[in-house]
Parts: C-alpha cells; structure tokens; sequence
C-alpha cells in the first residue's frame, strides 16, 4: 500500500479533532500499525470554542466552561490522560431564575431548573396557579411516549409533559444553545437523555425517588481543571506533537482515485491522504465537502452566534448577589444576557479571591439583533444589564469581550430525522471514499459529546484503513 495511501488526515484541532488524533496515535502504537496521521487546524492554535486566560493568580475558562457530571460518563478518559487529579468539583448550590423584575430561587430539587418530582410544581413561585395544575396533571396521567418519535422536539416533549409556561419559563433559560442544541429543533433523546429517564413515563413511582435525585442541580454536578478547560487542550496536543499544523485552512476535498484523496489548503498546497476526518462545524466543512460527491447532499446548518463579557469587579461594589452560583434569564426578557454566573460562588478556588469574577454568556437561536452590533457596543449594554442585575455601586474593574461566529449550528427536525437514520447516506456515501464527518452539531453539542465523537470518527478511520490495507496485501 502506498505510503500516502496510510495517511489519515483530521481536520479541525478543537476537541473533536484532539480526541479522534488521541485515540488514532493510540491504536498506531498499541497495534504497530503502518499508518500516519496529520490534524490540520485553520486558526493560529488548537482548542476550538476552548479558551482560558490567567488573571491575578487564577485561570478561567471564558468559552467552553464546565463538564456535567450527569451527562456521558468519560471519567475514563481523564483517568488515562492522568488527568484525574486536576479536576475540580462545583460548589454554591445552583443557578436560580431572573425574570427581568425578581429573582425566583426555588426550594424544590429540580433537573435544569425543572421539578424533579410532580410535587415540586406546587412550589415553583414564578408559574401561575393554572400552569401548576396542568404541569402537575400533565406529568401524572399523560403516558404518550413523544421521546420514541424523532418528529417531535424536546420542545413538544416538555410541554406534553409540563405546559408551555413551565417550558418556557422554567426549562428553556437553563439549556443553553451551545452546550445542548435548540429545543425545538432536536428530538429529546439527541438533546438530553436525560430528560427521558426523569420525565418520560407517566409517574416515576417512590421507588425511584433517590434514583432520580442524583439529576439534582446543585454543588457538584459540574467540573473542569484546576488550570482550566486548556489543560485538557495541552495534554491532548502533547500527544500528537509533531502532528499538528495550524493555520491550514482546507479549500476543497476530493477523490484522485478509488482509495486516495486530494486535500488542497490555503488556495495554494495540496495533501493527500487515505482516510480523512472533518471535525469542524457543518457550516465550515461544507464549503469543502460539497463537491466530494454529487450522489448525496451535507445538510446545510443555520447557525447561531455566541458570545461571552468576562468582568473584574469589587466585590463590595455587588448589592445584589445571588445566592447560588448566578443567574439565568428567560428568552421573555428585556434582557439579551441569557446567564450570568459569579465563579467565586462556583469554584472552590476562586471562594477566597479578592475581587469577583463573573462571566456573561448571551447570544441564542432566534435573537440575533445583539450578536450582529459591533463589539463595544454588545459589550457596552451587556455592562449595563450587569449593573442593574447586580446592583453595582460602581464601574467593573475590567471588562473583557469574546464572540464566537456562527458557533452553533442547527438542522431542522426533518433533517435530524434523516440523520437519526442507521441507514444515513451521507455517512454511507462519504465512509465509502473514506471520509468521515462529524463536528459540533451534527450528532449532539457539547464538550461531552466531542470527545465521544472523536473516539467513534478515530475508531471508523482505523476500521477503514485496516480494510483498505488488507485488501491492497499482495497476500
């Protein structure tokens, strides 16, 4: 077999991409296979939406932030990276609730801001009496199992189960787009499983009340490094040093012959290669895949911008602090922040720092009129909305601004539907010339589901390439 017939190229150094070249260069060594790999990353470093800054002492995460420990376990894998022990646990309670006019800090346990149990609607303060009944009739007497059919969205399935107001008011502030997806355009097993276990059959019985509250929000159901998500960064890229290659944009993909492809960077350098992985997100890979092959469509995403206002603040200066780790605000606000969290109240580390950070997200599927304004001006009315959320006395001590474009892609219900499919053609089309496509987005979002993503597109390139090798042995 030729030697550039061996090669496997990742394109995309996020954690996708990281994880798929991790496990690639495992299965090489353990295996003595004859394969090489190369990652391929369009900007100047790796990481992806994975982004820490140092300040007085202490790293913060002002992208990505946190694992949730009640989703995939992948323990595991930071065991095997020798990570373990760099992990640090949540503290400070949960998030609670900002309408716009009073902060609603529920007493009963609740999953993403929802009641755990059906008795726990009679103590959601914010919702009206007649959306309480029907939440609580709802989740009694109604047993229709929406989650089995991909034509609904958790949307449908939420408010099947509770009501529109507890949907709106309750759930939808507490799953942001760029950890979980849209509601209403992905079904409720791809969105969060979880949501099944917990409200997926008509009454959960007594016996399953401490099976369940394990999915309570609260102090240590999130973690990240004690040195930040850019730990994981580093220790994935030392591992595949001397793979890595950064500002290598792919301008177009195609086949140059039964088992060989043609990648072509930068407008002006070429690479070839055996099997290739796509890890960056739809809307970036379709550019170059489109004319792969003209037997399927890629789904085309629309996208939905993100962005994130780090803030140094005194901490006498705060009035109005929250009691758990911040806040979240509904959609129907006068607000464009969607949370706002005190990391002082979130990490151990940070309890006895002098000053309170505090991190702003905004930016969600549907509201776009914020993200499209030039940054001083996002980052001015974001101060604003902080001061009067919090209460401040006095101007923030810092203030720093970060967006990420078009960093959460989103399909239609019909297209999930058809991607669902164990049959899917794209994925049947593009594996056979060798092309594996994932990305955030395509099969769930979230750092979670990255490093899954990464481990399965590494597992079918080396499933493929030993295929191709034992069918090239002159034996």
């Amino acid at each position: 077999m030729e030697k550039l017939k061996r090669r496997i190229v990742i394109i995309g150094g996020g954690l996708r991409g990281l994880t798929a070249a991790y496990e690639i260069d495992k299965a090489i060594r353990k295996q003595n296979l004859p394969f090489e790999y190369v990652v391929l990353e369009d900007r100047s470093a790796v990481g992806g939406m994975i982004h820490t800054i140092e300040m007085d002492g202490y790293a913060f995460d002002v992208g990505a932030s946190a694992f949730d420990s009640r989703r995939a376990d992948i323990s595991g894998f930071f065991r095997e990276l020798g990570l373990e022990s760099e992990i640090q646990f949540s503290k400070g309670g949960k998030l609670v609730l900002f309408d716009g006019n009073a902060v609603i800090d529920d007493v009963m346990s609740t999953y993403h801001g929802i009641p755990l149990f059906p008795n726990g609607i009679w103590q959601a303060n914010g919702l009206t009496f007649d959306a309480k009944l029907r939440a609580f009739m709802n989740s009694l007497f109604l047993s229709k199992n929406l989650h089995e059919n991909p034509e609904y969205s958790t949307d449908n399935f939420l408010e099947f189960r509770l009501g529109r107001e507890v949907v709106d008011y309750m759930a939808e502030p507490y799953y942001p787009d760029s950890v979980y997806g849209s509601m209403e355009l992905m079904p409720v097993k791809l969105f969060d499983d979880n949501l099944v276990t917990i409200f997926g059959r008509a009454h959960i019985g007594k016996n399953k009340k401490e099976q369940l509250l394990r999915f309570a929000d609260g102090s240590g159901q999130e973690y990240t490094f004690k040195g930040g998500l850019t730990t994981l960064i580093k220790s994935l890229a030392q591992h595949s040093e001397g793979h890595l290659y950064v500002n290598q944009k792919v301008k177009s993909l195609s086949s140059v012959a039964e088992d060989l492809l043609l990648i072509e960077l930068n407008g002006r350098e070429s690479m070839r290669a055996g099997s290739v992985l796509v890890t960056t997100n739809p809307q970036e890979s379709l550019s170059f895949l489109e004319g792969l092959t003209s037997e399927v469509a890629i789904p085309k995403a629309e996208s939905t911008s993100v962005g994130t206002v780090f803030f140094k603040i005194n901490k006498t200066a705060v009035k109005n602090p929250p009691e758990g780790q911040g806040f979240v605000i509904p959609r129907k606000s006068s607000y464009h922040t969607t949370k706002v969290v005190v990391l002082n109240n979130k990490w151990p580390l940070l309890e006895q720092a002098e000053h309170y950070y505090i991190l702003v997200e905004f930016g969600r599927r549907l509201e776009e009129t914020l993200i499209e304004l030039a940054d001083a001006l996002v980052m001015e009315i974001i101060k604003n909305e902080v001061k009067e959320i919090l209460t401040l006395a006095e101007e923030p001590l810092q203030v720093i601004f970060y967006r990420w474009e078009k960093a959460v892609p989103h399909f239609s219900l019909q297209q999930r539907q058809e991607m669902l499919d164990d049959d899917y053609p794209v994925d049947r089309e593009y594996a056979k010339r060798g092309v594996f496509v994932g990305g955030n987005g395509m099969m769930g979002y979230g750092m979670e589901n990255a490093i899954i993503e990464g481990k399965r597109l590494a597992y079918e390139a080396i499933r493929y390439m030993k295929e191709m090798e034992k069918n090239n042995s002159p034996n």
